[in-house]
């Protein structure tokens, strides 16, 4: 009797109306697909912001033991403030030095990675669309008061030098290329 019905539901169909409905299943499979993909992807993305979020807790941690004159570990990160340096002719320390500090083993961070691209930087200078394995690094920047309005966010270069009240803006290059602003910190 199943059989009957079956046969009674295709015998007006044509090849066409086959062909149709085969096109809609391959959509619907398709939809399913990207749509996973897709879900994955932000899963990834809120992860690499949880991260950037516990760095600027970090960097804030970092900024009252400078205050209070605590040692600071890893040492490299260690700002001075510009009077010190010119009084006493201490070198300060520079960025590059500090973020490999801290993203290299036995850092405070060296578990973290690239989510998106793990053949990617966990960080970089800048969020380029002609490197490909910039797309989930986080992106640390300068920022300079600006008068006239908001603050203008430059590169932090490996040599700029840590001294106190250095504003930095901590971003995520997402995979459009697009900056995930996350937060910002003061050394």
């Amino acid at each position: 009797m199943l059989g009957k019905n079956i046969q009674s539901l295709f015998r007006g169909m044509h090849f066409w109306n086959f062909f149709f409905i085969l096109v809609l299943l391959a959509n619907l499979i398709l939809v399913i697909y990207l749509g996973l993909g897709n879900y994955q992807n932000a899963a990834k993305v809120a992860a690499s912001q949880d991260n950037a979020e516990e760095i600027i807790t970090w960097f804030e941690a970092l900024a009252s033991k400078s205050e209070a004159n605590e040692p600071i570990e890893p040492a490299a990160c260690t700002p001075i403030d510009e009077d010190t340096k010119l009084i006493q002719g201490m070198k300060p320390n520079q960025w590059k030095n500090c973020v490999e500090a801290l993203f290299a083993a036995k850092g405070p961070f060296e578990s973290y990675v690239n989510l998106l691209n793990p053949a990617g930087p966990a960080y970089t200078s800048k969020c380029n669309k002609t490197n490909l394995l910039n797309s989930g690094s986080l992106i640390f920047e300068k920022l300079t008061v600006n008068p006239a309005g908001p603050p203008a966010a430059s590169p932090l270069e490996p040599g700029e030098k840590l001294v106190r009240g250095l504003q930095i803006r901590l971003s995520l290059c997402d995979t459009g290329f697009y900056l995930i602003r996350i937060g910002e910190f003061k050394l």
